[in-house]
């Protein structure tokens, strides 16, 4: 325990003159992120999203309808068009996201007390863009439905039941209810921003290392491996607290989960980043190799974490990805967590990070004691050689 302790004081040491560059990269890369992605999304939902609108109608509710779809802070109506024009071709010119088509007999039609149907175009080429249309359209649309609809039905001389719609629907949204972009997206990011600076960077200074303390590091592999494990996950640890910290304060990110479930999942995880950092370092023979090996599996690996595309509509090979990769086994849960305080299976797929950091830890010890035979056999045949 002695000789560990100091194992860990030397790599603190080591933090502050060899390591500088990977200290800087883990604290610096998930704030880069954090201040990035969350100043893009700092609205936490979509805002004048610009749409086009075609009046074919003379009367007055139509212009009316046109100044409350105005007045909707989701949307912008940038044109109006005319009747003949070319309503898809002029989303593509004018980059709209929607067009709201009023036909003609809209004012004649409400006033009369009969239904009416406004036609919607929207581009989903974009789900968030469009979704944020079809939300504020959708809120325009309803009042409609329970103030002009039924007034004008009055009006016209219908009965009170009869005036009324005979079906409501109440909708209760559990998490995320505004759509915010910034509870959807800003986690995942940080996070993957995260393994991206452990592994791309604890990873290349281990080789770096092993070429000056390779004895050592074969010798007291345990202990030296531990060590960094501490040392940098107490530091990746401080950075990914700040990250969130700095989201909920600046960029209204919610937090409504326990902080030990929170503290539980960010150890496991760091556990199996910086084991899997540490395995790339002990195997490989060069620096750069430790970035470009795991580049194709690390860049792309947030796509299957379930949080932006969920697990049971992926096809077998991407589910199969998707239990392969640590993150995978977080952000669902993590986000969870932070929106709506509840995340039923967070305890297993932490039990799981720690098996999987443990596995790909035992691999790096195995792959420094290699990388010693494998120097020794080589200094013996070079002093063969010489000799000879």
């Amino acid at each position: 325990m002695k000789s560990f302790g100091k194992e860990v004081r030397q790599e603190i040491k080591m933090l502050f003159s060899v390591h500088r560059r990977t200290a800087v990269i883990i604290l610096a890369l998930p704030l880069g992120y954090t201040l990035l992605f969350g100043s893009i999304f700092s609205g936490n939902t979509l805002t004048d999203v610009p749409i086009l609108v075609c009046n074919k109608d003379e009367g007055p509710l139509g212009r009316k309808l046109i100044q409350d779809l105005r007045n909707a802070p989701e949307i912008q109506v940038m044109e109006e068009l005319l009747e003949d024009d070319d309503v898809p071709l002029a989303m593509q010119q004018k980059e709209a996201a929607g067009t709201v088509v009023i036909p003609k007999d809209f004012t004649r039609s409400l006033n009369s007390g009969k239904s009416i149907s406004v036609e919607v175009l929207i581009d989903n080429t974009n789900t968030g863009r469009g979704g944020a249309v079809n939300k504020a359209l959708q809120a325009v649309t309803a009042t409609w439905d329970a103030e002009y609809i039924a007034q004008n039905r009055l009006a016209a001389g219908w009965l009170q039941a009869s005036a009324t719609g005979q079906l409501s629907m109440a909708v209760r949204v559990m998490g995320n209810p505004t759509g915010g972009y910034e509870d959807f997206f800003l986690v995942p990011l940080i996070l993957h921003a995260m393994q991206i600076a452990c592994v791309f960077s604890l990873g290349p200074s281990l080789v770096l290392e092993r070429k000056r303390r390779r004895q050592k590091l074969a010798a007291r592999s345990w202990h030296c491996l531990l060590a960094k494990v501490i040392v940098y996950g107490l530091l990746a640890m401080a950075s990914l607290s700040f990250c969130l910290g700095m989201g909920g304060e600046f960029f209204q990110l919610m937090n409504h989960g326990a902080l030990w479930k929170l503290l539980c999942l960010m150890i496991a995880f760091l556990w199996a980043v910086l084991s899997l950092a540490l395995c790339v370092g002990a195997w490989v023979r060069k620096a750069d190799q430790a970035v470009s090996y795991p580049l194709f599996y690390i860049m792309p690996s947030v796509l299957f974490t379930g949080a932006f595309w969920p697990r049971y509509s992926m096809d077998s090979i991407s589910l199969l990805i998707s239990y392969l990769v640590p993150i995978g086994y977080i952000v669902d849960d993590f986000r969870s967590l932070l929106v709506i305080g509840t995340a039923p299976g967070w305890g297993h797929h932490a039990l799981l990070l720690l098996l999987y950091g443990g596995i790909l830890l035992c691999l790096a010890v195995k792959g420094l004691k290699k990388d010693r035979r494998e120097y020794h056999g080589y200094i013996e045949a070079r002093t063969e050689d010489t000799s000879a």
